[in-house]
């Protein structure tokens, strides 16, 4: 059974409510550098105070955001095309810019001084974006130059392990109880993505609201099978 949507190209969203909290970060190889350097705050480099942690779409970065924002009572901007540099002087709080690219959410000159400041300031800054952020196309070059200084930290594509550890936690977010043998199905299965298991998960989510059932094999074969995966 095909669907006429291509689930496979965005993320589907449902309403659940996501769980921040830092004893759920799910820890494994592909990430455990980005966490460690999260949870040891304060004590980061004292000569470099802005970090950059990257990554694919769901691979946590909002979660390790917005654990940080709690550690340190930081505030979380997502754009900044609407302040000037007096914001900067008025702030005495870490801050995160998240999910930074070159567009007009992020004006580069602007974006340039920000950081300067911060960093003049000896103020804390967390950064996140999708990839690298001198992959992203600046036409700034002393922007450029000023990401190269950073601590840059890459959450890498989910391992086996890490795979099923999220979908573990996404489950649970939802209420769900799902038998190790349905995870081990699903892991085997799905493409090695955040992406794939966001829409797996999702898709699920919906297919028992639907069907007013648990999860069950079933619904996992169609779940697959409605996004392209052999089930």
């Amino acid at each position: 059974m095909k669907n006429k949507f291509n689930f496979n190209q965005k993320t589907l969203k449902f309403v659940h409510e996501n769980n921040y909290e830092e004893e759920n970060l799910v820890k494994s190889s592909c990430n455990n550098i980005a966490i460690n350097f999260i949870e040891k705050w304060p004590n980061w480099p004292s000569d470099n105070r802005i970090v950059c942690i990257f990554g694919a779409t769901g691979s946590g970065k909002t979660h390790l955001a917005r654990v940080w924002k709690k550690k340190s009572n930081a505030k979380i901007l997502n754009k900044i095309n609407h302040l000037t540099l007096n914001y900067i002087y008025e702030n005495n709080t870490p801050l995160v810019f998240e999910d930074i690219n070159s567009n007009i959410y992020w004006p580069e000159n602007l974006l340039f001084e920000f950081i300067n400041e911060i960093k003049l300031s000896e103020n804390y800054l967390l950064i996140t974006c999708k990839g690298h952020p001198n992959k992203i196309k600046w036409n700034l070059k002393d922007l450029i130059s000023r990401f190269s200084s950073f601590v840059n930290i890459e959450i890498k594509l989910p391992d086996d392990n890490l795979i099923k550890k999220i979908l573990v936690k996404q489950f649970s977010d939802r209420q769900f109880s799902i038998e190790k043998k349905l995870i081990e199905y699903i892991s085997f299965r799905i493409e090695r993505s955040y992406l794939a298991i966001n829409n797996i998960v999702n898709l699920i989510d919906e297919l028992t609201l639907k069907y007013k059932k648990p999860v069950s094999l079933s619904i996992v074969k169609e779940a697959l099978s409605i996004l392209s995966y052999k089930s």
